[in-house]
């Protein structure tokens, strides 16, 4: 259990401090999340000077994927300030992100129809851990909490602000 929150916190450090400098926390996540989808459950080496390096540039790729080119730059360049020169522990996307991850399975099964089959196959868990996911995503669309960590932009609104 310790070690999930701790998995948690180096997520959620990442995504605060992408999402600044004109990078929306949205972007953020999808940015931080793509590593993780790619690079869940290593360590990755995070570059502090040579932003042409093959390092910085594999980053780059897996962020510019997830977001635009100009958000990318700005995220990678981010993350070498504040990281570089570091070994960095990317947790496993579904690890990470569960809450959200539910919450999609949640959605997609109920208004668009997917399986629970094809959901598991996406997030590559097991049918029952699929399933799982889709109660919890249920159990927080009828008793909602904040889900893991909301956009920022959207905090505000949900907090009678």
């Amino acid at each position: 259990m310790a070690r999930g929150r701790n998995e948690s916190t180096i997520v959620e450090d990442m995504i605060l401090s992408c999402a600044a400098g004109g990078v929306t926390s949205e972007t953020a996540q999808k940015a931080v999340r793509a590593l993780c989808r790619r690079h869940g459950g290593l360590m990755v080496y995070i570059p502090s000077r040579k932003e042409d390096g093959e390092s910085a540039e594999r980053l780059r790729e897996i962020v510019e994927d997830a977001t635009d080119g100009d958000a990318a730059a700005r995220i990678v360049a981010r993350m070498m300030r504040l990281y570089g020169g570091t070994q960095q522990y990317l947790p496993l996307e579904r690890t990470a992100f569960r809450k959200v991850i539910a919450m999609e399975i949640f959605a997609r099964v109920g208004e668009r129809g997917v399986t629970m089959n094809d959901m598991a196959r996406e997030y590559g868990v097991s049918f029952t851990q699929a399933y799982r996911l889709w109660r919890e995503g249920r159990a927080e669309k009828l008793r909602p909490t904040m889900p893991y960590l909301p956009f920022l932009e959207l905090s505000e609104s949900n907090n009678g602000g």
